[in-house]
Parts: C-alpha cells; sequence; structure tokens
C-alpha cells in the first residue's frame, strides 16, 4: 500500500507508518496517533480509477484507518483542493475500502453529536 500526501506547503510525503502517543493525565489515559512518512517525489500515475473530495478533519481518520487495514494493492494520493478540503484520488486498487471506512467515521461522529445533543 501506498498513501502519497501532497503538504500544504507543496512537499510530498509517502506515510507508511502510525505511531501510538501514550498521554497520562492524573488518572485518565488516552492514545494519540501520529502519522509517519517520508519525502518524495510526487507520484507518478497516469489514470485515476476514483477521486473523491472530503473535508481535512476526516482526512488523518482517513489514512490512520488505511494503514490499519493494509491493502496491498492500494495507492491513495491525497492533495489539498481548497482551505478546508482535500482531493482523495485512487490510482490503484478498490473504492470500496475507503467508501466503507468514509461511512464509518461519519456515522461515529454522527452518534457523537447526537449524544451531545440528548444531554441537554
Amino acid at each position: 500500500m501506498k498513501i502519497y500526501l501532497k503538504t500544504r506547503s507543496g512537499k510530498w510525503v509517502l506515510i507508511n507508518n502510525k505511531l501510538e502517543h501514550v498521554v497520562i493525565r492524573g488518572k485518565r489515559k488516552s492514545v494519540k496517533h501520529i502519522l509517519a512518512g517520508e519525502s518524495t517525489d510526487p507520484p507518478s500515475y497516469t489514470s485515476i480509477k476514483k477521486s473523491i473530495e472530503l473535508p481535512a478533519t476526516i482526512i488523518n481518520k482517513l489514512i490512520s484507518s488505511l494503514l490499519d487495514k493494509k491493502r496491498d494493492k492500494l495507492v491513495v494520493v491525497i492533495e489539498p483542493a481548497s482551505e478546508s478540503h482535500y482531493t482523495v484520488k485512487i490510482v490503484e486498487g478498490e473504492f470500496g475500502i475507503i467508501e466503507t471506512i468514509i461511512s464509518e467515521i461519519t456515522s461515529k461522529s454522527k452518534l457523537r453529536v447526537s449524544k451531545d445533543e440528548s444531554d441537554i
């Protein structure tokens, strides 16, 4: 699997790992995930199987979930489209994997919102 990310400064990063950072505050323990990668040249591709525009808030979760799935024949290119959105391009592999992850992320965020509203 290859996940290419173009940063807002225009540099390309090949993301290949996810690190866990444990934060302990008093009795509370939380785990934060940090994406790790290496600088690379822009990816070369001739065709795009599917392209989708997503909010920037979902991109970190999407990449983290893709790294957990570890599909061998998946090549994803992620580029900033605007200030608050990114374009995700599937160059090689199945779009269904990404579609499933996006629906999981959005359903979890909707559950959080509905729980917060019910507390009021």
